[in-house]
């Protein structure tokens, strides 16, 4: 029988990256307290040596024939240790090779990537750093956190001639084509960059912190290398070059809040199906638009913004178009239409809206055309009108289920698209529409729904469809001096959720005609008042119109309403939005009401909200995680212009200006904030951020006094204990420092799993203090809780250049600490460790590199 053979090569690295595996393996032997790697260049031991009065054991790891290096243990027993004395080198051994085998079995055999399931526990790693970061943002190295640094990206290449390879010329060439293009794959990655082999043609990078234009350019620059890959066939000797496209996908902004919830072990998979499909999207551009250019790359959040094509015409002015909801796409988007061939110019046709979106497509309905002699056909591809996309809560996955397919749902169709042409459609955006269509171009972030004969039956005289509902709307809020807008999202829970969809919509509307049965008495008597009506919006949500009404007044009807619909079954949410309200337009309205209903599913049953100061704020809030810094602020001061003592408001803009560098207006901000916050939890929190901007703008004093009002009010507050030690060891008292870092250590113990930024602070002091064995050990704890701890990578280098050991290992810590953060003193040490090494023109380099950032 073949043996399959297996790689047990062990380097410096792999100690680094394993060194809690190895200390695990040596802990069933015998116990110590703590350990530190070492890399001399002189004088290594050549067999275990006992220190008894330090309580020490100096193990030298040798791996076929060769010292990796030398690991320190501490706190070991002289009694216990030395019977093992002879036999120790077999166990060490026995450790190295298990960590050769966990090393082998975390690598693909023919490419030498990693596994798909290497890759996915990373990436479960490194989302749960991510929720830990947007979980408690605080940042104790002194610099506010940028937000691209908050996410995790994920490129997924794929070898689209493959398969067909493998097909034409032999699964054996197909493997060695495989290897070489692997090898161009990981040639020149930053050493921060997990390259994984997910597929039988796909490979996938993975980057622990970065944002979606640094996923572009490394998904650029590793495409470009390679589509250089050349190999000659076996039988032609015609050179065979590879059909490559990319997909890339970002966390958490490319998942969905009801998503972020979700074990880890789902959300890796879900982000990896997002870059397989924007992939997917890339791959499509291709076939329309010729091979080459940035067609081959798609990021998975402009799929919806411009990697849509039409797949059928259906009956009726409507399109079956190829965005679904794992897409983001939702009712009521509108897209431009413009001509798929690529023979001609691109031709603007029309506009669409969406009616219904299913898993993989959606139905649209025509609004109109262009030139009605053209009409949108399969292949045209679409561009998206609208900003952000609308509110989108799990509530909405029940509603659908019961709803049958169109044919052909789900069948992957090659159908060619045309290339982006977001310009175009802005352009296309800003053209004047017919009147009876103004509506529909203010309703731009709701979901929508055209009402069928089916829905109509049934005596439901009150229930537009969504066409004739905006129509009828734009007509009568224009006479109208105040109105309010409601929108209703319904929810049918139990069994009959799939198999009667329908049911949520008749009840609620008998419950809505028996609520409003006085308000109808009312509009009866006063001849000036029009009645109020409904519409449908979307598959599972309903609109009404209340004119002469403030949203006060109807808010609790509407809670009557949802705890109604509570006792048969439904759960329901509902946002109202009166005019006037603040600056907004009448037409803005349909926008304020999705605030408020994105406000409402957050409350406590029943779900009614108004849009007011609070749900303007979580709004913005929404905004600021997008990265959209600028519409947040000015959400946030809206928000505050509706509520001045919004003390999350005032709170979250000082955040905003001090992510902008406005230090002085942040402190402002946050004064206010704290005026105006009457919880303590929140006061601490703001003294803490009072603090930093004080510290940031050099006032000490100043941000002493706050930090210890933070740790007064909050006594575990992590970050206040590391800021007040920074303060101290910057006025030169490193033992009142170390204090305050051992009371966050200590903190810090109490979250076992989470960061350990206090024993990096401890590190630095002990090494001030010529104390390197304990700032080694330290750093090493600090490296097994976060592995991405940038600062403690590059401390951990300059102590082994001091120490003058290996310089690789240093260069290789320089090197992650790099690309994780890119400062001068990262690229300084990086040069000190190459001219180590005697690579005096890549010194200069990065020497150069240090002045340019």
């Amino acid at each position: 029988m073949k043996q399959i053979p297996q790689d047990l090569d062990l380097a410096r690295g792999d100690l680094m990256d394993m060194e809690g595996l190895l200390c695990s393996g040596l802990a069933a032997f015998f116990t110590f307290s703590g350990h530190a790697l070492y890399f001399p260049t002189q004088n290594p031991p050549d067999a275990p040596q006992v220190l008894p009065r330090e309580r020490r054991l100096l193990l030298p790891l040798i791996w076929q024939g060769e010292l990796l290096g030398v690991l320190m243990l501490h706190g070991v027993r002289a009694r216990e240790v030395r019977p093992l004395l002879p036999a120790l080198p077999s166990v060490v051994a026995l450790c190295l090779e298990n960590l050769a085998r966990a090393r082998a079995a975390r690598t693909d055999a023919v490419t030498g990537l990693a596994t798909e399931d290497a890759l996915y526990a990373r990436m479960e790693d490194e989302a749960a750093r991510v929720r830990a970061h947007l979980d408690d943002p605080a940042q104790p190295d002194g610099r506010p956190a940028p937000l691209h640094r908050l996410c995790m990206g994920l490129v997924l290449l794929r070898l689209r001639n493959g398969e067909e390879m493998a097909r034409q010329i032999g699964f054996a060439f197909s493997e060695k084509f495989l290897r070489h293009v692997a090898e161009a794959c990981r040639a020149g990655l930053p050493s921060d960059v997990l390259a994984a082999r997910v597929g039988r043609y796909e490979f996938a990078l993975l980057l622990s912190a970065s944002g979606r234009g640094a996923c572009h350019k490394l998904a650029r620059a590793v495409l470009g290398r390679m589509e250089a890959v050349s190999l000659p066939g076996p039988l032609t000797r015609q050179p065979v070059r590879p059909l490559l496209c990319a997909g890339h996908a970002l966390y958490p902004q490319d998942m969905q809040g009801p998503e972020l919830v979700l074990p880890m072990f789902e959300q890796a998979r879900q982000l990896m199906a997002r870059a397989r499909l924007a992939a997917d999207v890339a791959a499509q551009g291709q076939s329309g638009a010729g091979l080459g250019g940035e067609s081959r790359i798609m990021p998975f959040a402009r799929i919806l913004q411009d990697g849509g094509v039409v797949l059928e015409n259906l009956p009726l002015g409507r399109l079956r178009i190829s965005l679904g909801r794992q897409t983001k796409a939702r009712e009521g988007l509108r897209f431009a239409v413009w001509s798929g061939s690529a023979r001609d110019a691109a031709r603007y046709k029309g506009e669409i809206v969406l009616l219904h979106a299913r898993e993989l497509d959606a139905v649209a309905e025509i609004l109109h055309l262009e030139d009605a002699a053209v009409i949108p056909e399969p292949g045209d591809s679409l561009a998206l009108l609208d900003g952000l996309p609308v509110l989108s809560p799990s509530d909405m996955e029940n509603a659908l289920e019961g709803i049958p397919d169109v044919s052909g749902l789900g069948v992957e169709e090659k159908t060619p698209g045309s290339a982006p042409r977001a310009e175009q459609a802005a352009l296309a955006s800003a053209r004047p529409a017919a009147p009876e269509k103004t509506a529909t171009a203010d309703a731009a972030h709701a979901p929508s729904h055209v009402a069928t004969g089916q829905e109509d039956q049934g005596g439901q005289d009150d229930l537009h469809g969504h066409g004739d509902f905006l129509n009828r709307f734009a007509r009568e809020r224009e006479q109208c001096a105040h109105f309010a807008l409601v929108i209703a999202r319904l929810a049918p829970s139990g069994a009959r959720a799939g198999r009667e969809p329908e049911r949520g919509m008749r009840k609620a509307l008998e419950l809505w005609r028996a609520l409003h049965a006085p308000v109808r008495a009312t509009a009866a008597e006063d001849a000036g008042r029009a009645e109020p009506f409904g519409g449908r919006y979307g598959s599972n949500s309903l609109i009404f119109f209340h004119p002469g009404r403030t949203a006060e007044e109807l808010l609790p009807v509407y809670a009557q309403l949802c705890e109604g619909l509570k006792k048969h079954g439904v759960a329901a949410a509902a946002g109202l939005a009166g005019y006037p309200f603040l600056q907004f337009r009448k037409a803005e309205m349909q926008d304020c009401a999705l605030k408020a209903l994105e406000y409402a599913l957050l409350l406590p049953e029943p779900r009614a909200g108004v849009c007011n100061s609070l749900a303007l704020n979580i709004s913005a809030d929404r905004r600021y995680s997008l990265g959209d810094v600028f519409g947040a602020v000015e959400e946030y001061k809206l928000a505050l212009l509706a509520d001045e003592g919004n003390a999350m408001a005032w709170n979250s803009l000082g955040v905003c200006m001090a992510a902008l560098g406005r230090q002085h207006e942040a402190r402002r901000h946050f004064l206010e904030a704290l005026k105006h916050s009457p919880d303590e939890g929140r006061a601490a929190q703001i003294c803490y951020n009072l603090g930093t901007v004080c510290q940031n703008l050099g006032e000490r004093r100043a941000a002493a006094r706050y930090y210890r009002q933070c740790v007064k009010i909050a006594p575990d507050h992590l970050f206040a204990h590391i800021r007040l030690g920074q303060l101290c060891e910057q006025g030169g008292r490193r033992g009142e420092a170390r204090r305050f870092y051992e009371r966050a250590a200590a903190i810090e113990d109490a979250r076992p799993g989470a960061p350990s930024p206090a024993r990096r602070h401890l590190a630095r002091v002990a090494a001030r203090q010529k104390r390197g064995g304990e700032a080694r050990e330290l750093l090493h704890e600090a490296l097994l809780r976060n592995p991405n701890d940038a600062a403690a990578m590059l401390l951990l280098a300059k102590i082994y250049l001091d120490g003058n050991e290996d310089p690789a290992m240093a260069e290789l810590l320089a090197r992650k600490s790099a690309g994780l953060h890119d400062r001068p003193e990262v690229w300084q040490t990086l040069a000190r460790a190459l001219r180590a090494l005697d690579r005096e023109d890549e010194a200069r380099v990065a020497d150069a590199r240090a002045l340019l950032v």
